[in-house]
């Protein structure tokens, strides 16, 4: 098996996963944990699309941690607007 054959295949258990969060957390696991551990799997598959399909492994660092930063403030956002208050 190829590496991006692989890596294409990280993404879609990853995918799976994180889709199938709402289930988990009504059966096993609470909506407190499972919304980090789907964030966590969305910054996993990030970086590996940031890094090997965009093809910025190599680049200049400034265009990879650029990109992340952006990654990681709207992932952060997202995080923050879960443990806002429900009105």
């Amino acid at each position: 098996m190829g590496h991006v054959t692989f890596l294409w295949l990280l993404l879609l258990v990853l995918t799976v996963l994180s889709t199938q969060g709402p289930r988990l957390s009504e059966t096993f696991l609470s909506t407190a944990a499972i919304v980090p551990l789907v964030l966590l799997f969305t910054l996993i598959k990030g970086r590996v699309v940031i890094d090997h399909f965009m093809g910025l492994q190599h680049s200049r660092s400034a265009w990879r941690w650029g990109v992340l930063a952006w990654l990681v403030l709207v992932l952060g956002l997202i995080a923050y607007a879960f443990h806002l208050p429900s009105s």
